[in-house]
C-alpha cells in the first residue's frame, strides 16, 4: 500500500471519528432539581439533549420505592416545571395521583425508554427550609433556580 493511500484512509478515519465526537449527544442528557417558587413545590427537569423526551415523571418514596405523585406525557420544551399537589404541565396527565407527606423522603426521577435521570432525595422539611426561587439538584446543592437552569448542563 503506498504512502498516500495511507494517509487518505487515516485521514478519512480522523475525519469519521471528528464527526462522531461532534455530533454526540451533550452529557448529561437532562437534569433535575427539587425546590420552592415561593408559593408552591416544584420539581424542574433541564433537557441538555433538547432531542431528547421524557414521558414519566414521579416523586417515589424512599422506604418503598412506591410513587406518591406521577405524572406521564411528553416534555415538549427544553425546561418543565411540575408542581407538586397541582396540575401538570402542558400535554401531561396525573398517573398517580396523591402527594407528599412530612418525615418520609422522596426520590424525584424522570425517564423514557433508554434515560433516566435522577433528582435530589428530599423531605418536606427540607423544601421548608428553601428560600423562594431555591431547588435542590441531585448532588445536594441548593442554589437560585435560575442559577440551576444556566449552569446545569455545563460540563
Amino acid at each position: 500500500m503506498n504512502r498516500a493511500r495511507v494517509a487518505a484512509l487515516v485521514a478519512l478515519g480522523l475525519g469519521a471519528a471528528a464527526a462522531v465526537t461532534a455530533c454526540s449527544s451533550p452529557d448529561p442528557a437532562a437534569v433535575a432539581a427539587v425546590g420552592f417558587d415561593g408559593s408552591a413545590y416544584m420539581a424542574v427537569l433541564r433537557m441538555c439533549d433538547e432531542g431528547r423526551s421524557l414521558t414519566y415523571v414521579q416523586f417515589a418514596e424512599g422506604a418503598d420505592g412506591d410513587p406518591a405523585l406521577a405524572w406521564i406525557g411528553r416534555t415538549v420544551e427544553p425546561i418543565t416545571f411540575f408542581r407538586i399537589d397541582s396540575e401538570p404541565p402542558d400535554n401531561w396527565v396525573l398517573d398517580v395521583d396523591g402527594g407528599l407527606v412530612s418525615d418520609v423522603p422522596y426520590s424525584f426521577t424522570a425517564t423514557a425508554d433508554d434515560l433516566t435521570v435522577a433528582g435530589p432525595e428530599v423531605t418536606l422539611a427540607e423544601l421548608n427550609d428553601l428560600e423562594a426561587g431555591t431547588v435542590i439538584d441531585a448532588a445536594g446543592t441548593a442554589q437560585p433556580v435560575d442559577d440551576f437552569l444556566e449552569q446545569a448542563c455545563s460540563p
